[in-house]
């Protein structure tokens, strides 16, 4: 069986003019991922990540954590939805969510809803079936990507991460709000997949992060 490490970025700049890029925490849970993995012996052949800054940083945490100089590959389908476009998209959004994390989830699920009918798809740079079917495409092509005995780490977010795990389980959008919200900065995802398939393994492990470095958004 091949091994698909997928990984959430860690904390970026919430509340902040530029939500794209980690914080000082966020860099520290990158490369303690990082040490985690090599500790457990996990030995990537390629390292992927998509366009969004705070991936990038965060497989570039990870490499210095895992000691590894692969090139990292860009994978556009593991970029995340884009946030807030939703919350913009509500007739009613409450400008405390910019920043108030806890608020802005729930505008946040209030958005996705929306989003997710079909009814308004032309108020969004992308649906939600056009963000679905990218990261199924994403994730089929990382799997097909390996050879027998393999392994890749992905970052990525918590929407994609969520709907590949939500999807794997035969789940739809409640399935992917459920995990989406509880998703960990820097949490793992495992997958594997050969012969008889592609299966979640385990969704969110984040055990090789203290509990106060442990964050959500």
């Amino acid at each position: 069986m091949s091994v698909l490490y997928l990984v959430r970025h860690g904390q970026a700049s919430f509340g902040t003019d530029d939500y794209d890029r980690l914080s000082d925490l966020g860099k520290d849970q990158s490369r303690i991922t990082g040490k985690h993995l090599a500790a457990q012996r996990v030995a990537p052949v390629r390292i992927v990540h998509g366009e969004m800054l705070r991936q990038r940083q965060t497989a570039e945490g990870i490499q210095t954590g895992l000691g590894s100089g692969l090139d990292p590959h860009i994978d556009s389908g593991w970029n995340e939805y884009q946030a807030w476009e939703l919350t913009g998209a509500l007739t009613d959004p409450d400008p405390r969510a910019q920043k108030d994390s806890k608020i802005f989830q729930a505008e946040l699920e209030r958005g996705a809803a929306r989003w997710a009918s079909g009814d308004y798809d032309g108020d969004y740079t992308e649906s939600f079936k056009e963000f679905t079917t990218r990261v199924n495409t994403a994730l089929d092509d990382a799997c097909a990507t390996m050879s027998s005995g393999e392994s890749t780490i992905i970052v990525s977010s918590a929407g994609a991460i969520a709907w590949t795990a939500a999807r794997l389980l035969g789940g739809g959008f409640d399935q992917w709000m459920a995990f989406n919200r509880v998703t960990v900065n820097t949490g793992i995802t495992r997958i594997v997949t050969g012969r008889s398939g592609t299966s979640l393994i385990s969704f969110n492990e984040h055990g090789h992060q203290i509990p106060e470095k442990v964050t959500y958004r």
